[in-house]
């Protein structure tokens, strides 16, 4: 494979190798309690040492249930926890800035669930935050740090099949929980694009880059949260590249449904399921004479422990490792391009009700 672009390094040392990275939990939800199951399938890169909650029952309860040594019953706690070197924050996405930031003031490293931030402005400002402190953040976006997704950004930058041409990607299922609940619930940003559309953005940014235009229409549930919507990215030809386009969806109202696709100028590379977190890769070359045919597929495979998340967790680490602010995977710029494309794409849709 060839080599990932170099990270930015930082003002702390380095965290020893003969360890396993100590990490500290924040917020008790469901993705918390699935990354932490993760983390203890690595014990030679991570340690799950302390949890916290700003219920401390709700932190005791879960501290329990997953053999977690301390439990904080506030975020600030957790942060001054000097066992500590790294938090995961697993809060809903209107509370990332603040949780992520308690954190960073206190000194300690962060993993934020994706999207980082709920807005561009907030993203730029957690993001200089810890650029300026000299610490590691990283937005939770693990499908980047997937084995497959890998191997694909590999095909784009050796030119394997010449140039992308056109991505489609979809994240949808239906969903007919509650008018509070997260996902329905404007307060906690909820909605289709930043939950699930997050994902089809970051593997168009991945793949294209920041795209030129977007394009998008779509639908408000009762709650004023969007609920299904598509969005067209376009990105012009210049002299590195011919044009490009991307269609995207998601939705909380139809699917289930989760692919993505990627047409190159001589091949294309599919994801017919489970592109998040993918198992299995079917890659077609186009075929050098076209009296012959298409050619056979040929499917990729990777072994993928737990729900996924360890990949992320050991890139965390690896960064930690070599005292870096940034992961080359996910890339600062790459979470801030994202930021802006997410808000374009709400912004479509809210402003077409």
């Amino acid at each position: 494979m060839s080599s990932e672009p170099t990270a930015p390094q930082g003002a702390y040392p380095p965290l020893p190798s003969d360890r396993p990275v100590r990490w500290g939990i924040l917020a008790t939800g469901g993705i918390a309690a699935t990354f932490t199951r993760d983390l203890q399938q690595i014990p030679e890169d991570a340690r799950v040492v302390a949890v916290g909650s700003r219920d401390p029952d709700h932190a005791r309860a879960f501290a329990a249930e997953h053999s977690i040594p301390t439990a904080h019953g506030s975020y600030e706690d957790l942060a001054a926890d000097p066992e500590v070197d790294v938090v995961y924050v697993a809060t809903p996405h209107s509370h990332h800035r603040e949780a992520a930031e308690i954190c960073l003031r206190a000194g300690k490293h962060v993993l934020v669930e994706k999207p980082l931030t709920a807005s561009p402005a907030d993203t730029d400002h957690l993001l200089g935050l810890a650029e300026r402190s000299g610490l590691f953040c990283m937005e939770a976006m693990w499908t980047r740090c997937n084995p497959l997704i890998r191997q694909l950004a590999d095909f784009v930058r050796d030119g394997r099949f010449g140039a992308v041409r056109h991505v489609a990607s979809s994240f949808a299922f239906p969903f007919d929980g509650p008018p509070d609940h997260r996902l329905l619930n404007p307060d906690l940003a909820g909605g289709a694009i930043l939950d699930l559309g997050v994902y089809p953005v970051h593997a168009a940014l991945l793949l294209l880059g920041r795209p030129d235009a977007v394009v998008a229409s779509g639908s408000l549930t009762s709650t004023g949260v969007d609920g299904h919507s598509t969005a067209l990215l376009t990105w012009h030809a210049d002299g590195h590249r011919p044009a490009a386009t991307a269609s995207l969806m998601a939705s909380l109202e139809c699917g289930p449904a989760q692919s993505l696709s990627v047409v190159f100028e001589h091949g294309r590379v599919d994801f017919p399921t489970n592109f998040v977190g993918p198992r299995t890769m079917t890659v077609t070359a186009a075929p050098s004479d076209a009296r012959h045919g298409d050619p056979e597929p040929q499917e990729y495979t990777a072994t993928v422990p737990g729900h996924g998340f360890t990949f992320e967790a050991q890139e965390v680490a690896r960064c930690l490792r070599a005292g870096e602010t940034a992961s080359p995977l996910v890339p600062h710029q790459a979470t801030r391009d994202a930021a802006a494309v997410l808000a374009a794409w709400r912004a479509a849709i809210e402003e077409g009700r």
